[in-house]
């Protein structure tokens, strides 16, 4: 049933976007930009979360997209409205004395969006450890929240308490990574 209604939505948002020109459109979740949508091994970059992008063309599994320079393909179902811009203007201040009236003083609140993720792990780690992480690497001695910036949020974490330690099994869909007070120690396929 789940898998009917997903159809829908995504037919109903490729027959949208062919009655538009242009749709703007925000990534869930990080999203592989295919440069062909036949080859899945033809990924041009990884899209970060909340990414906006112009959508050109789509189908019921593939999106056509625009992001700055860059057109390629994306899945359908990662993409979603975007939100919009919130703007809030405060109310004019009124003069205590007769000087000249005071001009209304506004401010713009717009989500702002890193779409550039090697900057940002940059910022965070340098430029040695962001590079390795950006490439979805891991090694003993990395923290959890490196190997959450690396291999993403894992499906399922199994926490146990070993004297005084605390150890955790971080369970992706092939492979698992073992923590030990938050520094990983070990990691393989998961059987």
């Amino acid at each position: 049933m789940k898998k009917a209604i997903l159809f829908v939505l995504v037919l109903f948002a490729g027959l949208s976007l062919t009655a538009q020109d242009y749709q703007i459109l925000a990534t869930k979740g990080a999203v592989r930009l295919f440069a062909d949508k036949e080859d899945l091994t033809s990924v041009i970059q990884i899209i970060p979360d909340g990414t906006v992008v112009e959508a050109i063309s789509a189908d019921t599994l593939f999106t056509l997209i625009r992001l700055g320079e860059v057109e390629g393909y994306v899945k359908s179902d990662r993409l979603t409205a975007a939100l919009p811009v919130v703007t809030t203007t405060q109310p004019e201040v009124q003069p205590v004395q007769e000087a000249a009236p005071v001009q209304p003083v506004t401010d713009v609140q717009a989500r702002q969006i890193s779409t550039d993720r090697f900057q940002t792990l940059v910022d965070k780690y340098g430029t040695d450890l962001a590079s390795k992480i950006y490439q979805h690497k891991v090694w003993k001695g990395i923290t959890s929240d490196m190997a959450r910036d690396s291999w993403g949020k894992p499906k399922q974490i199994n926490k146990m308490y070993v004297d005084n330690s605390i150890d955790e099994e971080w369970i992706y869909s092939k492979s698992y990574l073992y923590f030990r007070d938050g520094v990983l120690i070990e990691w393989g396929p998961v059987k």
